[in-house]
C-alpha cells in the first residue's frame, strides 16, 4: 500500500496528483493528462512537504504522456519546466536526455546535442570516464544521431535510418537497424570527447 494512502486527502491538488500518479495500466491516457494538468495548475502557494514531493514527478509524467499522443511541442516545454523542479543530478541528466531528445524529434539539432551535452555532464559526475561509453551508451547512440543525420554527409540510406529511429525512440513500429549502435555511439563518444577536452 502506498504510504500516501495513509493520508486523508482534503486537498484538491493532492487528491489530482495522487489519482494520476497511482493511476493504472488501462487509464486512458487522456484521462491522466487531464488530471495533471489540472492539479499542475492548480498549485499557488506553500503546498504540504507530501504534496510539493509529487510535483516533479508529476511534471514528468505529464510530459510523456504528451509524448504518448505525439504533442511533442508540449512535451518539450514540459520537461523544461520540470528542469527547475530536479533535486539531484540524476533527475538532471534524465530531464536534459528527454529534452534533448524532444528537440530532435523536433529538428531543432542545435539545440538537442546541447542537452544531451548537459546530459552526459551530469552522468560523468557519478561515472568514471572511461566507463562512460558503456554506462550511458544510450546517451551516446542519441548523440551520435543528432551530428550525423542532419550533417551535410548523411547518406540516403542512413536518411532513411533517421527516419526510422524516430519511430523506435517514439515506441512506434519501426525497421531500425539497432547493429549499427555501435557506429552512432561512436560519434557521440568523439563528439563528447572532443567538447570534454575543449571545455575542460
Amino acid at each position: 500500500m502506498s504510504i500516501l494512502n495513509k493520508f486523508h486527502h482534503t486537498n484538491p491538488t493532492e487528491e489530482l496528483l495522487y489519482k494520476a500518479l497511482n493511476a493504472d495500466e488501462n487509464t486512458e491516457t487522456d484521462t491522466i493528462i487531464k488530471l495533471l494538468e489540472t492539479a499542475l495548475q492548480s498549485i499557488s502557494g506553500k503546498m504540504p512537504k507530501r504534496v510539493s514531493k509529487m510535483v516533479f514527478p508529476a511534471t514528468i509524467l505529464l510530459a510523456d504522456q504528451y509524448v504518448k499522443v505525439n504533442n511533442l511541442q508540449k512535451a518539450r516545454d514540459t520537461y523544461e519546466a520540470a528542469l527547475s523542479l530536479g533535486k539531484t543530478d540524476m533527475d538532471k541528466m534524465r530531464v536534459h536526455e528527454s529534452i534533448g531528445k524532444m528537440n530532435y524529434l523536433l529538428n531543432d539539432f542545435e539545440k538537442s546535442a546541447s542537452h544531451y551535452l548537459k546530459s552526459l555532464h551530469y552522468a560523468a559526475k557519478y561515472t568514471p570516464k572511461d566507463a562512460i561509453k558503456n554506462v550511458h551508451s544510450h546517451l551516446l547512440h542519441q548523440l551520435g544521431h543528432v551530428l550525423l543525420d542532419n550533417h551535410r554527409s548523411v547518406t540516403e540510406e542512413q536518411k532513411k535510418q533517421a527516419d526510422e529511429f524516430q519511430k523506435y525512440l517514439l515506441n512506434q513500429p519501426n525497421s531500425y537497424n539497432l547493429t549499427k549502435l555501435n557506429f552512432y555511439r561512436d560519434i557521440g563518444m568523439d563528439w563528447w570527447k572532443e567538447f570534454h577536452l575543449f571545455n575542460q
